[in-house]
């Protein structure tokens, strides 16, 4: 099912983020290392929560990481400090040793920027297709 990236409603997992001074270019806009910064925060927290659910743990041999082997990100709007930010996440696609989250992350109901990442599950000798108990649980949460 297709989703408007740009919908808060579309996202089912959250978190909260500040956009510090530091984030800010010079002529006061939120800068692109601290988008993809804030994007990587939603991916990681939402993708290590699906994972937990799914019952898959880093430390296992069927899925032992997960690296980022792309990253689209599409700027919508500026964004200025001080900001409340909230990173909304959602799993988009599942490969054969990948999943895709997307996210969006928004001012208010405003969006700055939407992403798609994705992650491919990796063991010992690379690239590792995703365990069945594992992928049936993603399928599920693709659906939902």
């Amino acid at each position: 099912m297709d989703h408007d990236p740009t919908d808060p409603d579309s996202y089912d997992h959250w978190v909260d983020e500040r956009v510090r001074f530091c984030d800010t270019d010079a002529l006061g806009h939120v800068n692109n290392v601290a988008v993809a910064a804030l994007v990587e925060s939603g991916r990681v927290a939402y993708t290590l929560e699906l994972l937990e659910r799914a019952g898959a743990r880093a430390a296992d041999d069927a899925v032992s990481g997960l690296v980022l082997a792309r990253l689209e990100i599409d700027m919508r709007a500026e964004a200025h400090y001080p900001a409340a930010i909230r990173v909304g996440s959602r799993l988009v696609a599942i490969g054969r040793t990948s999943l895709t989250v997307g996210t969006g992350v928004f001012a208010g109901q405003r969006c700055i920027a939407t992403a798609r990442g994705v992650m491919v599950t990796v063991g010992a000798d690379g690239p590792t297709p995703i365990p069945p108990p594992v992928r049936d649980s993603l399928e599920a949460e693709l659906a939902s």
